[in-house]
C-alpha cells in the first residue's frame, strides 16, 4: 500500500501474518515495515546496476520519528544520487575486521617489512599487552575518538599492567603509564591510516586525528666529573677482580649471618669482561646499545678509526674511534668463530643484554638514576663543554636531522660562558688600572 508517511499512518497499519509495507508517495523507496509481532521499521529501497537494495533507517518511536525518518531517507538518496551504495557499505561494515584483525595486518604487511626489528618488536608488545585487550574486539568501522581517547587514559592509569610468569623469559613486567599511552596513539593511527588504504573505513575518518597526547619531558642526566671518576674506579676493580659492589655508603641487601653471629662480608669477584668493555665503548663512541651490543668485527675498520655500521637507528653510520676507544677494542678478547665483537654465551650470537653488570657497577661507583642511555648523553656534553659545535656534536652521534641535536645547545653555551668570563676580566682589568 502507499501513502505518505507520517506517525498517523504508521501507527495505523495493522500486524499481519507476514511482513507489511507502507510506502511513501513522495520519497521513492522509503518505506516502512510491519513484522507480524507489530514492530514497525523504516527503510529504504533503490536499484544499483541491474540489482535492488533494501537499507534498513531503523525503527519507529525507538530510534527515529516518522520526520526523523524521512530526513534519513533524503539523505541516503542524496548518497545514492552521487554514485553511493548505502547497503553495501553497511554490509562490508558489518564483515569488516576486527582492530585485532587490523593489527594482525598492519604487522604482517607494513612493520615487518618497514620497520626494524626493534621497532617491530615494540608494535607487537603494545599490540598485545594494550590495544588488544583494550578494544581488540570492536569492528576497526565502529571506532571513534572516544575510543582512542578511552584507550589512552586506561594505559596511563595502568589499567592494562601486569607481571606475570612466562616461560621463555621467566616472567613479563608491563607498566603503562603517559609515555606509552603516547606510543599506543601513534601506533593506532598509523592502523587507521592504513585502515582507510585498504578500504575498511571512508576517507579522513582516522579516530586518532585531533587526540591529545600527554607531555613528554626529555629527561637530561648527565655524568659530572666526580662521577665520571667513580665508574671509572668501578669499571678498573670489574676488569681486575677487585669489585666489591656493596661499597660502603652505596644500598645493599642485608647480609646474612654466619654461626658465628658475624656478618659475611662479600668476596671481590670481576664482571664479565665483554660488558665492561661494551660500557666502556658506550662512554667513548656515544653510541646507542643496540649498535654496539650487534657490533661486528667486520665493522671495525681499526687502521681508519672507523666503526662502519651497516644499520643503525638513522640507516647506515659511521663512528669515529678515539685513541682511547681503541685500546678497548684492542683488549677485547676474540671467541672464534663468533663474529661479534661482544659475544654472547651462545656461538654465533652477541651480548643480549648488560643490565645486571651495570646495575652492580652503578651501586659501586654509587651512581644514582643512571640509565646505559644516559652515557650518550654525557658524550655530547662533554663535546659541549670542549667547544664542540651542534653539527659536529650531531655527527659524532648520527644525528640525521639537527632538531635531533638541538637538545644539546643549552650545553654549548659553556664554552661562550668561558669566553666571555675572560672578556669581562680583561675589560675590568683595563678599567681598574691606575694612571
Amino acid at each position: 500500500m502507499r501513502d505518505k508517511i507520517t506517525k498517523r499512518s504508521v501507527d495505523a497499519i495493522e500486524p499481519a501474518l507476514r511482513d507489511t509495507f507502507l510506502w511513501d508517495t513522495e520519497i521513492p523507496g522509503f518505506g516502512c515495515k510491519v513484522t507480524p509481532k507489530g514492530a514497525r521499521i523504516y527503510v529504504l529501497q533503490y536499484g544499483r546496476s541491474g540489482r535492488d537494495h533494501r537499507v534498513t533507517i531503523g525503527r519507529h518511536g525507538v530510534e527515529f520519528t516518522a520526520e526523523q525518518a524521512r530526513n534519513e531517507a533524503r539523505r541516503l538518496r542524496g548518497l545514492i544520487a552521487s554514485g553511493g551504495n548505502p547497503a553495501l557499505e553497511r554490509s562490508r561494515d558489518r564483515s569488516g575486521p576486527t582492530v585485532a584483525a587490523l593489527g594482525q595486518r598492519y604487522i604482517d604487511e607494513y612493520a615487518r617489512p618497514h620497520k626494524k626489528p626493534s621497532g617491530l618488536a615494540q608494535d607487537r608488545r603494545n599490540l598485545d599487552n594494550h590495544i588488544i585487550p583494550l578494544i581488540g574486539s570492536l569492528k576497526v568501522s565502529e571506532v571513534e575518538r572516544q575510543d582512542i581517547a578511552r584507550v589512552m587514559r586506561d594505559v596511563a592509569a595502568g589499567k592494562t599492567a601486569k607481571d606475570e610468569k612466562t616461560k621463555l623469559q621467566g616472567r613479563r613486567i608491563v607498566r603503562g603509564g603517559e609515555i606509552v599511552a603516547n606510543r599506543v596513539q601513534a601506533l593506532l593511527s598509523k592502523m587507521f591510516e592504513l585502515a582507510e588504504d585498504w578500504k575498511f573505513r571512508p576517507p579522513n575518518s582516522n579516530p586518532c586525528r585531533g587526540a591529545k597526547r600527554f607531555a613528554e619531558h626529555k629527561i637530561e642526566r648527565y655524568l659530572s666529573f666526580d662521577e665520571f671518576a667513580r665508574l671509572g674506579k668501578a669499571l678498573a676493580a670489574a676488569e681486575e677482580g677487585r669489585f666489591v659492589p656493596d661499597v660502603q655508603g652505596a644500598p645493599s641487601e642485608p647480609q646474612k649471618s654466619r654461626n658465628d653471629g658475624c656478618k659475611k662480608h662479600p668476596k671481590p669477584r670481576s664482571q664479565n669482561p665483554h660488558a665492561v668493555a661494551a660500557i666502556r665503548l658506550l662512554l667513548l663512541t656515544g653510541c646507542r646499545l643496540g649498535e654496539i651490543l650487534e657490533l661486528q668485527w667486520s665493522n671495525v675498520d681499526l687502521e681508519r678509526r672507523l666503526l662502519l655500521l651497516p644499520d643503525s637507528k638513522t640507516g647506515a653510520k659511521t663512528v669515529y674511534l678515539s685513541e682511547a676507544a681503541l685500546t678497548v677494542l684492542a683488549r677485547v678478547e676474540r671467541i672464534e668463530g663468533n663474529p661479534h665483537v661482544f659475544p654472547g654465551k651462545r656461538l654465533s650470537e652477541p651480548l643480549r643484554s648488560i643490565r645486571k653488570p651495570w646495575e652492580h657497577i652503578c651501586k659501586a661507583a654509587q651512581l644514582q638514576n643512571i640509565r646505559l642511555h644516559d652515557l650518550r648523553h654525557s658524550f655530547a656534553s662533554i663535546s659541549a663543554a670542549n667547544g664542540l659545535s651542534l653539527p659536529i656534536i650531531g655527527a659524532l652521534l648520527g644525528h640525521s636531522q639537527p632538531n635531533a641535536t638541538a637538545r644539546y645547545a643549552h650545553l654549548v653555551a659553556s664554552p661562550l660562558h668561558q669566553a666571555v668570563d675572560a672578556i669581562g676580566k680583561q675589560i675590568a682589568g683595563a678599567m681598574n688600572r691606575l694612571p
